[in-house]
């Protein structure tokens, strides 16, 4: 099983597979919809600047998944990408993160389906 993004009730959840899972040390992360500033699709995921890894597991030019952090006390991102795909990049107003990238299968039927739900307004 991929990982997906959906739109659940009054969050934005995303839910990690098996390997997914164990390499960023989280089987689903989620968001509440109205913290929800811009969610928006990018040609590679692995070309978005999430910062250092805090815990989970990086390959360069490979794969990032886990917790991000560009500077002590800095935004914080969880990624679940894979180099060269699209991914879905969220923007939040806070909460427990600043931003979420992800690699799904269809990128611009996940950020549809969060702007229909009335989350991001870019």
């Amino acid at each position: 099983m991929p990982t997906t993004l959906d739109v659940e009730d009054d969050r934005v959840v995303v839910h990690l597979s098996g390997p997914q899972a164990v390499m960023a040390l989280a089987r689903q992360v989620s968001v509440p919809l109205g913290d929800v500033r811009s969610v928006s699709t990018v040609p590679d995921g692995g070309a978005v600047d999430v910062g250092w890894r805090v815990g989970g597991t990086a390959i360069p030019r490979r794969l990032r998944f886990g917790r991000f952090r560009k500077w002590r006390g800095g935004p914080r991102t969880f990624a679940a990408v894979y180099c060269g795909h699209p991914a879905v990049v969220i923007e939040t107003t806070g909460g427990d993160w600043d931003r979420v990238v992800v690699t799904v299968d269809d990128a611009d039927a996940a950020v549809r389906r969060v702007r229909d739900a009335g989350g991001g307004r870019s």
